[in-house]
């Protein structure tokens, strides 16, 4: 399972400068530890967490994401309840 360190309202315009799409949320930036990937975290209308960096966008594994984001307290406050992905 990969790993990932999330900055819950990291500098993501960094990585993604243009316009949100409609129904997709900037979490902030993640960067794995596995593949030393950075980027914006994004969370799509589905609940499909992502990993963007300019035009590069790259599905993340779900369950890490989660791993990390309840590390921070926050699994709750951003999936919203959509946990058919995590099975």
């Amino acid at each position: 399972m990969a790993t990932y360190v999330v900055d819950v309202g990291g500098a993501w315009r960094r990585y993604h400068p243009m316009e949100v799409p409609k129904g997709w949320r900037m979490l902030g930036t993640i960067r794995s530890i596995t593949d030393r990937s950075t980027g914006a975290l994004g969370c799509s209308p589905d609940g499909v967490y992502v990993l963007i960096n300019g035009e590069h966008v790259q599905t993340l594994e779900q369950r890490a994401v989660a791993s990390a984001l309840t590390q921070l307290r926050l699994f709750d406050t951003y999936h919203r309840g959509k946990d058919s992905l995590l099975r």
